[in-house]
């Protein structure tokens, strides 16, 4: 849970919801503070009673005035249908609890004027958040999305937080189904936005690229409609378009015309080192973290720093001493040295786009033993899940000596291809048993699979072994 600050009193809450849903309302009615999960809710928190497909918050509106919220909003149907339990406390009745958390963050957002950098895109935002906000710390004070709390609960708490000592803040906005988009840069109202690619994600409702391409740009339309600044990443075919139709714009990419120009080479750890080139000048950035995805992440990052006026040598800093946290057992693009071998601890998510890129990391990594990638089913992709798996499990075959896959979609596209050198497994002890009898000195393994697939579970059984 995100605790937060932000207060509402009882003529604001009128002006939102109107006063005929107020029940039991005084003028001195007030919250400072809003919270949606009873086991954080502080005395004085408005309790904001949120239904999800496993619980529903309704359930712990009594729980939540015992322990001191002010006031909840709750669902007007639930309101009338339990109305005896509360009829003398002060709770505001809405149609859609949801929308209510939405309309109090954008309440909130407008009662300041910082900038607000929305990041969207298929693939990358939370490290391109996380990095853009990192190299704007080296100036500002800034407040940052935590983890990828990106839909409609975790924006709008993230947005509650602001405060008028916050310069600056960088948000995430994510996507799995149409006008997901349009809700959260409404309720963000962004001065700023930046959209990393567009990939194959969620195409279960997104359906194809059109779609994907049609949801995500949504930030861009806001951005023009409210003459705001757009980050376009020229290296993307689909976005590379809309640099003739923003205005107010920042390219980046390695084409010449870009802005800010960029070329990317890994070391022979993995480490990009990047060639920047902007307006008359350049430099060179050297990461410590790894692959291709973080590469891109640090050139967006740089581009909006430069945009914002921050010294070279803050920006140069600041991206070469960001590094990945492993405070959680899945990582994004982790090398990991585990004795004899070396692991690429990949497995905080997955999709076809992604997927691609780690094992163009994977055969790009100089060693003298073996590649083993380690795969789990890419989820959401509606129809096109048998085709993406299929070609991923090509790729994969040509780039690691071994392909050890988990999971249906997995189990399918290795039956159809019959590779010799594609093992698909049923249980993940089974994978980790075969794989303890073919890890060798200087092997390199890639772990990646959608979150669903809970990949680390492996990573951890082969850290616990080698103890």
């Amino acid at each position: 849970m995100l605790n937060n600050n932000a207060k509402f009193n009882a003529y604001d809450l009128s002006v939102l919801f109107g006063e005929d849903n107020l029940l039991n309302f005084t003028e001195q009615t007030y919250c400072i503070g809003v919270s949606t999960d009873t086991r954080t809710i502080l005395a004085g928190n408005c309790f904001l009673a949120l239904k999800g497909e496993n619980q529903d918050g309704h359930h712990k509106i009594i729980e939540a005035f015992d322990k001191g919220a002010g006031f909840v909003i709750a669902n007007k149907d639930w309101v009338k249908d339990n109305i005896e339990s509360i009829s003398t406390k002060p709770i505001i009745t809405v149609k859609d609890t949801l929308k209510a958390l939405g309309q109090l963050a954008n309440f909130h957002r407008r009662r300041f004027n910082c900038n607000i950098i929305a990041v969207g895109g298929s693939n990358g935002k939370t490290t391109t958040k996380d990095m853009i906000a990192h190299v704007l710390s080296g100036r500002l004070n800034v407040l940052k999305t935590p983890e990828n709390y990106n839909n409609q609960i975790g924006v709008p708490l993230t947005l509650l937080q602001l405060n008028e000592t916050i310069e600056t803040s960088v948000i995430e906005i994510g996507t799995n189904e149409p006008g997901e988009i349009s809700i959260l840069s409404s309720i963000i109202e962004p001065t700023h936005g930046l959209i990393t690619n567009i990939g194959r994600e969620h195409l279960e409702k997104l359906i194809d690229l059109d779609g994907v391409e049609m949801e995500e740009t949504f930030l861009f339309g806001y951005l023009k409609k409210h003459n705001g600044y757009a980050f376009i990443n020229l290296d993307d075919q689909r976005l590379k378009k809309y640099s003739n139709f923003l205005d107010k714009r920042v390219s980046y990419g390695s084409e010449p015309s870009a802005d800010i120009v960029a070329n990317i080479q890994l070391d022979s750890t993995l480490h990009p080192i990047i060639n920047i080139k902007y307006d008359a000048s350049s430099l060179e950035i050297k990461l410590k973290t790894i692959g291709y995805g973080t590469a891109y992440s640090a050139i967006a990052a740089f581009s909006v720093a430069y945009h914002f006026g921050l010294p070279i040598e803050i920006i140069k800093q600041q991206l070469e001493n960001f590094y990945h946290s492993s405070e959680h057992s899945y990582g994004r693009m982790l090398l990991e040295n585990i004795t004899d071998f070396v692991l690429i601890n990949d497995c905080y998510n997955a999709n076809p786009d992604s997927m691609a890129l780690s094992l163009k990391v994977l055969e790009s990594y100089k060693n003298t033993g073996r590649k083993y990638a380690i795969l789990g089913d890419m989820l959401e992709l509606g129809e096109s899940a048998r085709d993406e798996h299929i070609e991923i499990l090509k790729t994969a075959s040509t780039v690691a000596d071994r392909v050890l896959v988990y999971g249906n979609h997995m189990l399918s596209a290795s039956k159809e291809l019959n590779f010799s050198n594609i093992h698909h497994f049923d249980e993940k002890n089974a994978l980790f048993d075969f794989l303890l009898n073919l890890i060798g000195v200087d092997d390199v393994l890639l772990v990646k699979g959608s979150r669903g697939m809970k990949m680390e579970e492996i990573i951890k059984k082969l850290k616990d072994y080698v103890k």
